[in-house]
């Protein structure tokens, strides 16, 4: 009997991150139950359709539509803002999801915070506030990916969780095995929500 599959979309976070993005992927693919395996849509290992004359980001989203699980991955670079979108499609579609924050992230949003709004707390924007791109942090509107993947501005019990990765090598790898290990109560988990 064919195990049932469960899609899981990896975002398109790549720069900087290949190695590790390869890994995670793979070990996501790897745990399987009598019942069920994860497949991996994932731009960076080519595991995302791209239909003749689709753009890229166009193919991303469409993944992020087909997925049972938005698994987000926020770096201190920008790009091409796919995976911004990505994130924007996942939280409109209230997709069931799970993100991983550089921790240079949350550094960055608390120390910029104060240039960046009038008034932090409701988060009002700074019209005057420019951010010019350095070596260590590339974009400020990363901060809005992470204020969106964390539901900044919601009641507390409404909030989700970004959980930062980046302080020693691999320790990313400890929160995929924890979310990914156990298929059959990560689809129960899926089951209950519909």
């Amino acid at each position: 009997m064919p195990r049932e599959v469960i899609k899981v979309m990896v975002s398109s976070a790549v720069y900087g991150f290949e190695g590790a993005l390869t890994t995670l992927c793979a070990t996501i693919e790897s745990y399987k139950s009598r019942e069920y395996e994860y497949k991996v849509l994932n731009s960076h290992i080519g595991s995302i359709y791209v239909p003749p004359n689709v753009p890229p980001n166009e193919a991303c989203l469409r993944a992020v539509d087909e997925c049972d699980f938005f698994f987000g991955i926020i770096l201190p670079r920008y790009g091409s803002g796919i995976t911004h979108q990505e994130f924007t499609r996942a939280i409109a579609q209230n997709k069931p999801r799970g993100f991983l924050s550089h921790h240079s992230v949350r550094f960055a949003r608390e120390l910029l915070a104060q240039y960046m709004y009038l008034d932090i707390r409701n988060r009002v924007r700074n019209p005057d506030f420019n951010f010019a791109r350095t070596p260590v942090f590339e974009d400020s509107r990363i901060i809005d990916m992470y204020n969106e993947a964390i539901q900044d501005g919601l009641p507390m019990e409404q909030r989700r969780w970004a959980h930062e990765f980046g302080h020693n090598s691999g320790d990313e790898a400890r929160f995929v095995e924890t979310e990914f290990r156990n298929i059959n109560r990560l689809k129960a988990d899926l089951d209950a929500l519909v």
